[in-house]
């Protein structure tokens, strides 16, 4: 962690000005709707696609989560083809994002954005909605954060338990890190068996952020831990209007397959976690170190043409939808989910999982232009490689043509379709009503 930069702890979310209930109707495509549920911990804003013909059996469920700074709308094309194929399909907005909010209207506190309550959330849905199970997990960027710990908690392949697939989109699973092995054995015991090493462990530099932030000429420094800091929110938020949808535009457009920079030279794997190779990422994973996001944005849509970049995929309709909804939430809320991600005790709820693999049939699917694939050197090849999850779930890296970052969004056909082809591999009956 660079010691220049003010680190702040998470932190409680605003009291509600307006009721989110009260809030104009989402545009949505056919297929589609909108409801809230209440639960024991938080209201909901749930999108929701049923099949046509329901008969006498619940359909299984499957579940799509959004990452940032994305919302429950992002996944408004695929909910529909999965109910055509017999599912019903949810999307949430998840805690601190969009219209999801405290029953009271009061504030969220920052300390519950941990990863077990993201677990917490899921599984209380989850039960709301009149299931105990979910067909089919799907999670994208940090979205895929909460699918793979939910997995990891309550997922199994060989007896039904709450997961019973997994798609991760975006952002792969590493594994859970490792704790201190055998530091204290028995002697009169037999030595155990050496644990799976990371052949990257040597490869990460304690003192990244210091080196990036001593680059020559052009000083570095990380996204995520920028996001930490006490101002970035209101540098990401303010001024809203036109200038947080200009910035939004430019930001959705960096990260997809239309932006130039994202082709030459294309995303590919990084050697190890030093600055010199972090630094070959591009200004919005790693950042000049004294500009914001908006200025980083900023910096490499100047050659850009304003009026014509991402509207194939993302309308300016749809993305003022995101304008809208971050105008009256602000960033900080999502904020809290970084500034968790990094403080090693809220990290230390990974311990739970220790020496547990993903143990359901998965894929990983990400987009051909998408820099987020290999942030985080190692990853991929942990999954290929069984070191993060069993070797007979393992069902594939996909990497999808004409997509960037928001593979869910610029090619929604193609993922519903590896979406189907997972949850057609889970057995099992759903339970009859």
């Amino acid at each position: 962690m660079a010691a220049d930069m003010d680190i702040i702890p998470a932190q409680d979310t605003p009291d509600y000005t307006t009721n989110p209930k009260t809030l104009p109707p989402l545009k949505l495509p056919p297929g589609v709707t909108s409801r809230f549920v209440d639960t024991t911990s938080l209201n909901f804003h749930v999108l929701e696609s049923v099949p046509k013909q329901v008969g006498n059996t619940r359909p299984p469920l499957i579940v799509c989560i959004h990452g940032f700074p994305e919302l429950a709308y992002s996944w408004r094309y695929i909910l529909p083809r999965l109910a055509d194929a017999g599912y019903y399909a949810i999307a949430f907005d998840q805690r601190g994002y969009g219209r999801t909010h405290s029953s009271d209207l009061k504030s969220i506190p920052g300390h519950t954005f941990r990863p077990t309550n993201l677990i917490k959330d899921t599984i209380t849905l989850v039960h709301a909605l009149g299931y105990e199970s979910i067909h089919t997990i799907v999670g994208h960027d940090f979205g895929a954060v909460t699918a793979t710990y939910a997995t990891l908690a309550r997922g199994s392949s060989t007896s039904p338990d709450f997961v019973r697939s997994l798609v991760l989109m975006s952002h792969p699973f590493k594994g859970v890190p490792k704790i201190p092995f055998n530091t204290s054995p028995n002697q009169s015991l037999p030595a155990p068996p050496p644990q799976d090493s990371d052949p990257y462990a040597s490869t990460r530099d304690p003192n990244v952020h210091k080196a990036l932030a001593s680059i020559p000429d052009r000083p570095r420094k990380h996204y995520k831990w920028y996001y930490c800091t006490r101002p970035s929110a209101n540098e990401m938020t303010h001024p809203t209007g036109q200038p947080l949808h200009t910035f939004l535009r430019g930001y959705f457009h960096l990260k997809s397959a239309d932006w130039s920079g994202n082709h030459n030279p294309p995303p590919h794997p990084l050697a190890s976690w030093t600055a010199g190779e972090l630094a070959k990422m591009p200004h919005y994973y790693i950042m000049l170190r004294d500009s914001t996001m908006r200025e980083a944005v900023e910096q490499d849509m100047a050659d850009q043409d304003p009026g014509t970049y991402g509207t194939n995929w993302l309308s300016d309709e749809d993305l003022d939808v995101y304008v809208e909804e971050y105008t009256r939430t602000g960033f900080g809320p999502p904020m809290n989910w970084y500034r968790i991600q990094t403080s090693p005790e809220a990290a230390s709820d990974s311990i739970l999982y220790a020496g547990r693999k993903l143990n359901v049939p998965m894929k990983f699917v990400a987009g051909r232009q998408d820099w987020g694939t290999y942030q985080e050197p190692g990853a991929v090849e942990a999954m290929e490689q069984h070191r993060s999850v069993e070797p007979e779930c393992y069902l594939g890296t996909v990497i999808v043509d004409g997509a960037g970052h928001w593979v869910n969004q610029e090619q929604w056909g193609r993922c519903a379709e590896e979406i189907l082809d997972v949850a057609g591999r889970v057995k099992g009956e759903p339970a009859r009503l």
